[in-house]
C-alpha cells in the first residue's frame, strides 16, 4: 500500500483542475513579475542624504544620459520647464536629470522636510501631465 504525503496548498491554488491550475498560477506569477509595467501608475520614491536628494520616478525624465544644471542660468537651452520650476524652490542649489532619476543638491541651511513636498509637487506636475 502506497502512502502519499499530505500537501496543503493555499486557497488560491486549490483549483478543481489540479496540476494544470497550479501550473497556470505559477506561470501567471512569473509573467506578472517580468512584465510589471502593465500597471502604468506613476511612482515616486525619495532617498535623501545630508545635502543630496534622489527622487526616483517610474516615467522617463530625459532621453539624455545625464543633464547637470549647477545654477539657474546653466545650460539654458537644455533646461526644461521642470528644471526652471525646481530652481524656483528656495533652497535648491543644483539639479541633475537622469533617465529615471532627479538628483537635487540643497543649500545647507534648509532641511529636506521643508524642501521635499515642494520638489515632489513639481516633479509630479510635470511627469503626470
Amino acid at each position: 500500500m502506497m502512502f502519499f504525503p499530505k500537501v496543503v496548498l493555499p486557497m488560491s491554488l486549490r483549483m478543481p483542475v489540479g496540476r494544470f491550475g497550479i501550473w497556470l498560477t505559477q506561470v501567471g506569477r512569473v509573467l506578472q513579475t517580468r512584465y510589471a509595467n502593465w500597471n502604468s501608475e506613476f511612482r515616486l520614491k525619495r532617498v535623501v542624504y545630508e545635502n543630496t536628494g534622489y527622487f526616483n520616478v517610474s516615467s522617463e525624465v530625459t532621453t539624455d544620459y545625464c543633464l547637470s544644471f549647477y545654477g539657474r542660468n546653466a545650460q539654458e537651452r537644455k533646461q526644461t520647464s521642470m528644471v526652471r520650476e525646481l530652481f524656483d524652490v528656495q533652497g535648491v542649489k543644483s539639479v541633475e536629470l537622469q533617465r529615471y532619476r532627479v538628483k537635487i543638491d540643497k543649500a545647507t541651511v534648509f532641511s529636506w522636510e521643508e524642501l521635499s513636498p515642494a520638489i515632489e509637487q513639481v516633479i509630479l506636475r510635470h511627469q503626470t501631465a
